[in-house]
Formats: C-alpha cells, sequence, structure tokens
C-alpha cells in the first residue's frame, strides 16, 4: 500500500511538471507568433522616404564641391610647403656633409703626419734601445776585463812579494830575519 501511495504521489508530480513545461512551452510559441507578427506588420507599414528635390540635391552637390575644392587647395599648399622645406633640407645636410668631408680630410692629413712622426721616433726609439743593450753589454765586457785584469794583478804582485821579485827585492833580506827573530 505504502509503495502504491508512493507511485500515485511520484505520477501526480511528473503530470504536474509535465503540465508547467507544457504551459510554458505554449506561452512561448504565443509570445514568438506575436513578435514575428509584429516584425511583419512593421515591414510593411515603413513608408519608403521621397527622393529629395532638386534644388537640396544642388546645394549639397555645391557644398561638396566646395569642400574638395579646399581639400585639393590645402593639398596644393602643403605639397609646396615640403617641397621647399625637402629643398632647404637636402641644402643644408650637403652643406654639411661637404663640411664633414674637409673635416676628414684634413684630420686624414694630420694623421698621416703623425704617423710619420710616430715612425721616426719609433725609429730613434729603437735606436736608442740598441745602444742601450749594447752599451750595457760592452760595460759588463770591460767590468770582467777590469776584475780578470784585477785578479791576474793581484796574483802576479804576489808572486813577486812572495819571491821578491822586481821592485820587491829588498823584501828579501828583510823576510829571513822577520823569521829568524821568530825563532
Amino acid at each position: 500500500m505504502q509503495d502504491c501511495d508512493e507511485k500515485i504521489a511520484t505520477t501526480k508530480d511528473e503530470i504536474r511538471d509535465a503540465t508547467r513545461n507544457a504551459k510554458a512551452q505554449l506561452c512561448y510559441a504565443e509570445k514568438w507568433i506575436s513578435a514575428t507578427a509584429e516584425a511583419v506588420d512593421l515591414r510593411f507599414q515603413i513608408k519608403p522616404t521621397p527622393l529629395p528635390n532638386e534644388n537640396h540635391e544642388r546645394r549639397v552637390h555645391g557644398e561638396i564641391a566646395r569642400t574638395y575644392k579646399l581639400q585639393t587647395k590645402e593639398r596644393e599648399e602643403l605639397l609646396e610647403h615640403w617641397k621647399i622645406r625637402y629643398a632647404e633640407n637636402t641644402a643644408r645636410i650637403s652643406r654639411h656633409v661637404t663640411e664633414q668631408r674637409e673635416k676628414l680630410r684634413v684630420t686624414s692629413a694630420r694623421r698621416l703626419e703623425l704617423q710619420k712622426l710616430y715612425n721616426l721616433h719609433a725609429g730613434e726609439m729603437r735606436a736608442w734601445q740598441t745602444f742601450k743593450r749594447e752599451r750595457a753589454a760592452r760595460l759588463a765586457r770591460e767590468e770582467r776585463a777590469k776584475a780578470a785584469a784585477t785578479r791576474i794583478q793581484s796574483w802576479w804582485r804576489g808572486m813577486m812579494v812572495r819571491r821578491a821579485l822586481g821592485a820587491f827585492k829588498h823584501l828579501r833580506n828583510s823576510k829571513k830575519s822577520a823569521v829568524k827573530k821568530k825563532k
């Protein structure tokens, strides 16, 4: 029994929902039909506008013609202005390029002069460096020769003194007496 009551309640709800949906769809369809009918009525109610009169056409044509003439005149004036400006700018740029070319020529000539001077000084510097190296080598050779000569002279003098030869002959007698005194 309870199952039957539930089925009946469910069926009643479904019928109620279906009825409401059908009413909503019917209402929507009626409104759509009435809107379409109004659109058709409006389409047929609009009357075409009559053609403008001849005086109005002439006046509009005259205004458009004057506007075109005015715009053409303005464009021609702008064209002349820009032609003049272009000529002035090209002349100014040409002068500037000529000045820069002259500066470049002077600078290049000066750089060549300085390069020659630098090369001359570089040769002098190389010669000076070579002279310094040769002088240092010569001084070192002379120093070694002087040191060697000093060593040889001191050795020779020592030999002369020990053997009492040459200018040191007088030492021969004084050596013996110095040795005897020690004994």
